[in-house]
């Protein structure tokens, strides 16, 4: 037990904080425990099968309910506004959003009141057309959801901050449209806030006291919930007060329960100890000893674009491009850190604007700025893979592979047969049922790389692809990656020389956000040598020429 304790107790956490801690449960859970003690059981059943009681416990939860629902229909997509756009008035928007959270109920009330009353002018309005609100139930739903829908706005916002973007921008880039990225991606992955921000608003709204008492009056059966009826007869039955107050208290676990046990609900639960977070076993571990990946027909299927030109002007990002690179071929892109290359690639696909410029593969115009001409990222038909993988957490991997398929318009089945194709061909079609959490990284890196290149892109963009796998699973996928991108148009951001002299027939050295040198890979080293070191990023090129330990990119400098 003792060994049990010392493996589950964080080294970081200090002692001291079980004091505060306890404190707060103690608050929260006496005066409930002083509540349970004064109750009378032989008058408990009597109070809560009164017809009152059930009138206006029924009450309470339809129109929770209900106000849940609208809180979700409504909040779900302002939330996510608010956390994904930015717009003039956006902190004034935000602000009026959360003020219910601090008004007094009464106050809330007297706002609805004299808004939709019937003596206000909207509510007059509404009168006349035989809608009247107050003294109804829909009063009291529309008090509910007043105070209650800030809890949804702030449970969305704070899951997309969480969740980020890049998901959103990896379905894009494999060719789904705004639609089908919200529908599939977008929602999904924000299932377990909705959730929460849903839970809470049933709750707050269940508990709604003095914005409902204010706008909508204590009307039996109508608009009497469960606290006006147990505001009610306190004065006259303080027992009858105490049961219908434990009654509430206990309808609000079961629903919170039930919820949070949802297979949609937030986990709340730490992940065991021996449970590992990730593995970087080899991509090879599953094959028979001795047999290699096969890695035939991985080329594309259409013919690449003749030259790749880019010019752009970033100036937010200090980057000032004018690049061209061959293309049907793949260009490694090195430069030291901060030098602009990663946000070359997301200029590229378009998740970064550019503010002049221009971007033609071959024959096809990508984008061009003095033309007015700047498609979305869904229609460019370039794909950037990431240093992550970045599969879809929801789909298993063989939809995760076929997603960008179903986006161009094939069926399921067929876009799941191509899937399973591509995967087998990289290796892991054995994986094709798992989740994406039950694969390795060098797997994981390989399923990624086959939802990339089942749509055939016009331009394959890869982040250093390889960077966090281990040394013998790096060496495989390697080797497979150079089969897969022959005949492709790829650009390759790396560190590694050896990623250059196996992958890329051209280099291309990026340095403060311009392009420093351009050459094919086996004339690096004489590049270098006849420009001496007034060469632009000599110094940085002649060290990674020194980490080409096969001497492939600069022979001419051994």
């Amino acid at each position: 037990m003792t060994k049990t304790r010392r493996r589950n107790a964080h080294p970081a956490i200090p002692v001291w904080l079980w004091i505060p801690a306890v404190l707060g449960i103690a608050f929260l859970l006496v005066p409930i425990i002083g509540l349970v003690a004064r109750i009378d059981p032989g008058h408990l059943g009597e109070v809560i099968l009164a017809p009152e009681s059930r009138l206006a416990m029924g009450l309470s939860l339809l129109t929770a309910l209900i106000a849940a629902l609208c809180c979700v229909v409504i909040g779900f997509p302002l939330g996510y506004l608010l956390a994904t756009r930015t717009f003039r008035g956006q902190r004034v928007v935000r602000t009026l959003i959360l003020l219910p959270l601090v008004l007094p109920p009464v106050v809330s009330g007297l706002a609805l009141l004299y808004t939709w009353g019937r003596t206000a002018t909207l509510g007059s309005l509404l009168t006349d057309m035989g809608l009247g609100l107050a003294y109804t139930s829909a009063a009291v739903v529309f008090a509910q959801i007043f105070v209650a829908l800030p809890f949804m706005v702030m449970s969305v916002e704070t899951a997309v901050a969480a969740r980020g973007h890049d998901f959103e921008l990896a379905a894009a880039e494999l060719g789904a449209a705004p639609n089908r990225v919200f529908f599939h991606i977008t929602l999904p992955l924000l299932r377990q806030g909705i959730m929460t921000g849903a839970i809470l608003c049933f709750a707050r709204a269940l508990g709604e006291f003095g914005a409902t008492l204010t706008f909508a009056g204590s009307l039996s059966g109508v608009t009497r919930t469960m606290p006006l009826q147990i505001y009610l007869v306190r004065e006259t039955d303080p027992q009858s007060a105490i049961a219908l107050s434990l009654l509430l208290i206990v309808v609000a676990l079961v629903i919170i329960v039930l919820a949070y046990r949802s297979p949609h609900a937030p986990r709340l639960r730490a992940p065991k100890p021996h449970e590992p977070q990730s593995t970087t076993r080899s991509v090879n571990e599953t094959l028979p000893a001795g047999e290699r990946l096969p890695v035939d027909g991985l080329g594309p299927t259409t013919a690449s674009a003749a030259t790749i030109r880019l010019r752009a002007s970033v100036p937010d990002r200090g980057l000032d491009i004018d690049l061209s690179i061959p293309g049907s071929s793949t260009t490694a892109m090195i430069g030291r850190n901060g030098a602009g290359k990663s946000s070359l690639f997301q200029l590229m696909t378009g998740a970064i604007p550019a503010d002049s410029g221009s971007l033609h593969i071959g024959k096809d115009t990508i984008f061009d700025i003095a033309d007015g001409s700047w498609p979305p990222v869904h229609s460019r038909g370039i794909v950037h893979l990431a240093q992550t993988p970045l599969l879809f957490p929801h789909l298993n991997v063989i939809d995760n592979v076929a997603f960008g398929l179903k986006a161009q318009g094939l069926t399921t089945t067929e876009a799941r047969s191509r899937a399973q194709d591509m995967l087998t061909r990289l290796g892991v079609g054995h994986c094709s049922g798992r989740a994406p959490e039950a694969v390795s990284g060098g797997q994981a890196a390989r399923i990624a790389l086959a939802r990339a290149l089942v749509v055939d892109p016009k331009l394959l963009l890869l982040d250093e692809p390889l960077a966090a796998l281990d040394v013998d699973v790096k060496v495989e996928t390697r080797r497979v990656l150079a089969q897969a991108l022959a005949g492709r148009s790829a650009v390759i951001i790396t560190h590694d020389a050896a990623d250059v002299t196996v992958l890329a027939t051209t280099l291309v050295h990026i340095d403060s956000g311009s392009v420093a040198t351009v050459a094919p890979v086996e004339q690096i080293g004489q590049r270098i040598s006849d420009a001496g070191p007034d060469m632009p990023g000599h110094e940085f090129l002649t060290s990674f020429c020194a980490t080409d330990a096969e001497g492939i990119m600069c022979i001419t400098t051994q």
